[in-house]
């Protein structure tokens, strides 16, 4: 198996496209839309729960013969003995999740069940990478062989103002600049406040 990151992904896809299993999931990834950066982690999200034990089965070669001793969220890994993970926050944020270590690199399949209030609406509040509204605005990448959906980075860039995580805001917003994008898209994927900095910012009226 190739060692990088793509090669990793390449090898999730494989596994999941030849094993005929039928999973609502996306990709949370910028670099297959253009933007320079190098992943530390591959993040899926899956709509339903059951779609977290779904891709265990399907990543079973991958997980520890026994529970993970790292009862840390950030550390933990899957096993054959316990292949998901359940987290409920002190805030009532909730979520199922399965990680493995494959070749290095950090796959994450996570399923959030409870948001506990992060704001998330297509009027105003901006779109959040992890809630109901990316089902219905996916983008499909190629990887390879295999077309696959991702977050649109017009919503990824929400998430990423809204943490002001500075690296990746300026990426997203030179591949946007460079390739273009989703004019409706991003009114609804940026809050008000945001979306008022991303016009000044490409140089448009407000």
């Amino acid at each position: 198996m190739d060692k990088s990151w793509k090669g990793v992904l390449s090898k999730v896809c494989e596994i999941y496209f030849q094993s005929n299993t039928k999973i609502d999931w996306i990709l949370v990834g910028s670099v297959l839309q253009g933007c320079k950066m190098e992943p530390g982690d591959i993040d899926i999200y899956v709509k339903h729960k059951e779609g977290v034990s779904q891709f265990a089965e399907l990543l079973n070669e991958f997980s520890l013969p026994t529970k993970s001793e790292n009862r840390h969220v950030n550390d933990w890994l899957s096993s054959k003995e316990e292949p998901v993970f359940n987290q409920t926050f002190p805030s009532g944020f909730t979520w199922t999740k399965g990680r493995w270590k494959i070749n290095g690199f950090n796959v994450e399949v996570v399923h959030i069940s409870d948001s506990a209030g992060i704001p998330d609406s297509i009027t105003g509040d901006g779109i959040w990478e992890g809630g109901q509204y990316i089902w219905s605005n996916f983008k499909n990448v190629r990887i390879g062989e295999y077309t696959i959906p991702t977050v649109p980075l017009e919503i990824q860039l929400e998430l990423n103002l809204r943490r002001q995580r500075q690296d990746r805001i300026k990426s997203i917003l030179n591949t946007i600049m460079h390739n273009g994008y989703d004019e409706k898209l991003i009114k609804k994927a940026l809050s008000s406040h945001n979306l008022s900095y991303f016009y000044s910012e490409v140089g448009l009226p407000s």
